[in-house]
């Protein structure tokens, strides 16, 4: 399927003076009618007229993005040339959503609803989302936009024609590598092949997930490929991507590796901290322990660099010089796109209060806590934008959120047998309309019917599944980091209530104590790290701290899991 683009007519009327062969006319006026902008035009008057000055301000108009017609007129007598340029605002239209068909692929295409669309903005939208697509290695695609009427305002519906995916067959290291090829496989992350399952040797190959290929992705792995050199004490390295070979779909991806000699460290330091030999893990430890402390006192800009220092054949010392901002307090916490729930509910959910110091981690953990109550569409930090007042000393913060459909459909299944796990279950259910505060605002309400089959299970005290068949009638209050204890409440009178306290309890159980578990998983972004060297500067990527006890935490959340999955919640 072919992308129309569609432009408005563009519909030039020159009416060249009589006077030709004359002397060049001058500009006697210039108007832009009916647009109430302050533009400057090149074309200005006193001037020489030309008619390469007027094509010029058309695409200046044209650029703004705000007219669905631009129209010259140009006439002439003998005191001088008039010109106007008759430009037709675009029609400015609410929207209601955005649909994607005939799948999402994953895009990011999320606007609140309410914000005002034209034609202009549908297509940067539309090429925002192709963009997305060639990321994920479908090189061919295509998106189509329209919009359909929605009562007063409309939807954006995204046509997407993915064409034909390219995935990574093979990815190779030329060169003077130093490393293990296998260490540097195990350091592609965009590029990596993963296996599913494993094959049988001279019988089966096995099952293995093939990464979709993009420039972005090849780019972004050298990056981490020159990181794992300058952790190992390669200095000097250089890694580059070629560009793809091709064929089909199908492609090889070949890195240029240069690894040059291994420094010996025989001393690193960083701000009052010393180590002797080189070790990327206590120099990461120290810097994120550096960088938490910055966070606390509000500091929002901290950057690192290294320099190498030669001193010996062979040898080198590192020395390191941190960066800091100045510190911001919270200022104003705007919250827009918000329209069934409250601004006291979603505020409940923060742990970053207004006028305490900036703290990062918080903003980024008050944000996992709104994700959780999964009412609005995934946030991130394309939802957050933050206004600093360096003369001030504070810094606001802007979110903006997009309100899932009020009604959803579910499907679970038992882990493991159904006579051990508990029931299938399938439900359907509706968000209750906007009305009354606290712990009587309806919107944190759902109303859900819901159908069970099969068995029993084995541990019947801890299930909420009512034996019967029959639908499932409850009001549910789901849980909310912000609701408590008041939130995770489920009524029902098929199940009594014993049902509903198990339920109670196991919910407030497992969503406490799974971001215990979790710790600041997700939480801590990569650190990056310049370090200035002969062959000019790179970058090394800083991996948070794996949390202490990682496998015993990662059990207690299965067992945890599988008890609410037990419970028939």
């Amino acid at each position: 399927m072919t992308m129309a683009w569609r432009f408005p007519l563009f519909t030039w009327l020159v009416v060249l003076p009589a006077f030709a062969g004359e002397l060049p006319l001058v500009v006697k006026s210039v108007a832009v009618p009916g647009t109430g902008l302050a533009v400057k035009l090149a074309t200005q008057v006193g001037r020489t007229y030309d008619a390469g000055a007027v094509a010029k301000d058309v695409r200046y108009l044209w650029g703004l993005g705000r007219f669905e017609d631009i129209r010259v007129e140009a006439s002439g007598d003998a005191d001088g040339m008039a010109v106007v340029f008759h430009a037709k605002p675009a029609q400015r239209l609410r929207l209601h959503e955005i649909r994607i068909e005939p799948s999402t692929f994953g895009l990011e295409v999320k606007l609140p609803q309410g914000t005002p669309i034209d034609r202009p903005i549908a297509q940067q939208i539309a090429m925002r989302a192709r963009r997305q697509l060639v990321e994920r290695g479908y090189a061919n695609a295509r998106v189509g936009y329209e919009f359909a009427p929605h009562g007063s305002e409309v939807d954006l519906k995204l046509t997407v024609d993915e064409g034909e995916a390219i995935r990574v067959k093979q990815v190779e290291f030329l060169g003077e590598t130093g490393l293990d090829p296998r260490a540097l496989r195990g350091a592609l992350r965009a590029l990596r092949t993963r296996r599913l399952l494993p094959g049988i040797p001279h019988v089966w190959g096995g099952w293995r997930w093939l990464p979709s290929y993009s420039r972005e992705a090849a780019d972004s792995d050298a990056a981490r490929l020159q990181s794992l050199y300058l952790a190992k004490g390669y200095f000097d390295a250089t890694v580059a991507a070629r560009e793809a070979e091709t064929h089909g779909s199908e492609a090889r991806i070949t890195f240029d590796v240069k690894a040059g000699p291994r420094f010996d460290v025989r001393r690193w330091s960083i701000e009052g901290r010393a180590g002797q030999a080189w070790n990327a893990a206590p120099v990461c430890s120290a810097l994120y322990a550096e960088r938490r402390q910055a966070e606390r006192q509000g500091i929002l800009d901290f950057s690192v660099k290294m320099e190498t220092r030669p001193d010996s054949p062979g040898g080198a010392e590192v020395v390191g010089v941190i960066e800091r901002g100045q510190p911001y307090r919270v200022g104003r916490i705007e919250i827009g796109g918000n329209h069934h729930f409250s601004d006291a509910s979603i505020r409940r959910n923060f742990v970053l209060e207004e006028g305490a110091p900036f703290d990062e981690r918080l903003l980024r953990r008050s944000v996992a806590r709104l994700n959780r109550t999964g009412w609005f569409e995934n946030i991130d930090e394309k939802n957050v934008e933050i206004l600093r007042d360096e003369k001030a000393g504070v810094a606001h913060i802007k979110l903006r959120l997009t309100e899932r459909k009020a009604g959803k459909w579910n499907i679970s299944g038992p882990v493991g047998p159904a006579s051990l796990a508990g029931p299938l279950t399938a439900s359907i259910g509706s968000r209750l309309p906007a009305w009354g505060r606290g712990l009587f605002e309806l919107s944190t309400y759902t109303v859900s019917v819901s159908a069970f089959a099969f068995a029993r299970p084995i541990v019947p005290l801890l299930s909420v599944a009512p034996s019967s068949r029959w639908p499932l009638l409850a009001l549910q209050r789901p849980f909310t980091p912000g609701g408590g204890w008041l939130s995770g409440i489920a009524l029902a009178p098929q199940i009594g209530w014993r049902g509903s306290a198990a339920g109670y309890g196991t919910t407030q159980l497992e969503q406490r104590l799974l971001p215990l578990l979790a710790g600041d998983r997700g939480l801590i972004p990569e650190l990056p790290v310049t370090v200035n060297r002969s062959e000019g500067e790179a970058v090394m990527m800083c991996e948070p701290p794996r949390p202490r006890l990682g496998l015993m935490r990662t059990g207690a959340e299965v067992a945890l899991r599988f008890l609410s999955a037990a419970a028939g919640l």
